[in-house]
């Protein structure tokens, strides 16, 4: 995924491998490292590419410091240059044994985010049983002269920890994905990906909107720390979009889990290969307690 947001755009680059005649793990074998060539152009430019040596310069490209997860990402690649709203991106890769693949892609626009209220220890329910929600509400104003892409995160971050929050998504129509007909056949909750709760805008188109962000409360885990629930609003390009939600449908699809639907394929925009070049504009706002 390719954003605004600094300088440093991280390239991953993996084996895809037929599982029916490969000899060996599939799963190690496809994260095994790629000696790739790859050309990387801004609005036409080229940029230089460099890879990445060791965990220490690993723990650039994320929050995480579990070695597994550092360990994963070196020998990967990275581009540094500054990459703004309206910037064309073009990505081409090859490598020894395998055919070369390209993708494009560009930065979106940024669309601001404001706080609503922020309301901490509510009682609500989740349809069977009483719980206690925080929820914060996030403002935002759609663009009425384009078709637009959404993903928001809500985060906790204390002196201990900065992570992704689950969210509850029955009171937000723009995050609850479950009908009727599966909650009568007690069917499983729509999954998103990542945390990464995607939505168009489809129904919003021009509007000034308030997302209602439902996590299980937190508060009273925080009582001997202060912290701060964050807001990132993503403002993603259509295959981006596409991307996160073909995953989703196909891990919340419990219609074919029971053979009444087809499973639907992961989306790509990727020319000979598969995967997703995409790119993104972030907004943040935070309030601490």
């Amino acid at each position: 995924m390719l954003s605004y947001r600094g300088d440093t755009t991280l390239v991953s680059v993996a084996k895809s491998l037929p599982v029916a005649s490969v000899k060996g793990n599939v799963d190690i074998l496809s994260r095994e490292k790629v000696d790739a060539h790859i050309i990387y152009k801004v609005n036409g430019v080229e940029q230089t590419v460099k890879r990445i040596a060791n965990e220490e310069e690993a723990q650039l490209f994320t929050r995480s410091t579990n070695s597994d997860v550092l360990s994963q990402l070196v020998g990967q690649y990275y581009v540094v240059g500054k990459q703004n709203a309206g910037d064309k991106i073009s990505l081409q890769v090859s490598a020894q044994d395998f055919s070369s693949v390209s993708a494009s892609t560009y930065i979106p626009e940024k669309v601001g985010v404001e706080l609503g209220d922020v309301k901490l220890e509510m009682k609500s329910s989740d349809g069977y049983n009483s719980i206690t929600i925080d929820r914060v509400e996030a403002i935002f104003h759609d663009n009425p002269s384009s078709e637009d892409y959404y993903s928001v995160k809500l985060r906790l971050l204390n002196r201990e920890m900065d992570r992704d929050l689950g969210l509850l998504t029955d009171n937000e129509p723009l995050l609850n994905k479950k009908s009727k007909l599966d909650d009568d056949f007690g069917m499983d909750d729509y999954e998103y990906f990542g945390n990464a709760y995607i939505f168009n805008d489809r129904t919003i188109n021009g509007k000034t909107y308030t997302l209602h962000l439902d996590t299980y409360s937190n508060s009273y885990r925080q009582s001997f720390y202060s912290f701060s629930y964050v807001v990132d609003l993503y403002k993603v390009t259509p295959e981006y979009y596409r991307f996160l939600k073909s995953i989703n449908d196909a891990q919340s699809n419990s219609w074919a889990d029971v053979g009444l639907m087809q499973v639907t394929p992961t989306y790509s925009n990727v020319k000979g290969g598969f995967g997703v070049v995409a790119g993104y504009n972030i907004s943040s706002v935070s309030k601490f307690f």
